[in-house]
């Protein structure tokens, strides 16, 4: 990195060194306009003839007395779908996002349920082991 600086920095140094001068630096350069006319006229007042600011701005009106005339669209015609029906990118992924989700509720909730239909057939079997009773499922 900084050897290529280096190298920049000196073909840049070079080039303003070593650089002619163009044709406006040139003492010897030709003008097509002599610069002692141009400050003559510098020096001379200005014409008399100046055009005058308008006095008044126009006025411009506009009257609409009816509606523009709208074809309607035909019945028959389907509004160009540019999707051709398929689903885009975006509502594919939120779509796989929300089935995650759901799927992620589904078993949480069948978990919970799960655990309490356990805790339930423990609780009662153990309220049966110490009263005689008969289960539905036994």
């Amino acid at each position: 990195m900084r050897v290529r600086f280096l190298a920049l920095s000196w073909s840049l140094g070079t080039m303003l060194a070593l650089q002619s001068p163009i044709q406006a630096q040139a003492a010897d350069s030709q003008l097509p306009v002599s610069i002692d006319r141009v400050r003559a006229g510098l020096k001379q007042p200005p014409s008399l003839f100046q055009q005058p600011p308008p006095a008044d701005m126009p006025t411009f009106r506009m009257e609409i007395r009816e509606r523009l005339f709208v074809v309607p669209p035909i019945e028959l015609e389907k509004p160009f779908d540019p999707t051709f029906g398929l689903p885009s990118l975006g509502e594919l992924l939120l779509d796989g996002i929300e089935h995650v989700r759901s799927s992620a509720v589904a078993y949480k909730r069948r978990r919970a349920e799960r655990r309490a239909r356990n805790e339930v057939d423990g609780a009662l079997a153990a309220f049966c082991a110490l009263r005689e009773c008969s289960t539905p499922g036994k």
